[in-house]
């Protein structure tokens, strides 16, 4: 695992440990005082919002289990572009 990353994956899960945990402590602080169709309604749209945010988490993670650095078709992928790539920006003027 590369060390730049470590930290990014330790923030990243903290700040989503403090999310849920102020989001079930709104939410029993506050489920008291609503009516069960308005409960099964927050329930249902805060369900749909954390899915939709997770998604690009669960993405990322596929991807880099299908074609990441480590695996053949990443290796191949890297391969190409060293190969294909001129090492000068596109917009560069060479003579």
């Amino acid at each position: 695992m590369d060390p730049k990353k470590q930290p990014d994956v330790l923030n990243t899960s903290l700040l989503a440990v403090t999310q849920t945990a102020v989001g079930c402590g709104l939410g029993l602080l506050l489920g008291g005082k609503m009516s069960r169709q308005a409960q099964k309604t927050t329930a249902f749209t805060l369900l749909g919002v954390g899915a939709l945010l997770a998604l690009p988490a669960v993405v990322e993670a596929l991807s880099t289990l299908i074609a990441g650095p480590d695996t053949e078709r990443g290796a191949k992928k890297s391969l190409d572009s060293i190969r294909h790539d001129s090492g000068l920006p596109d917009d560069a003027e060479v003579y």
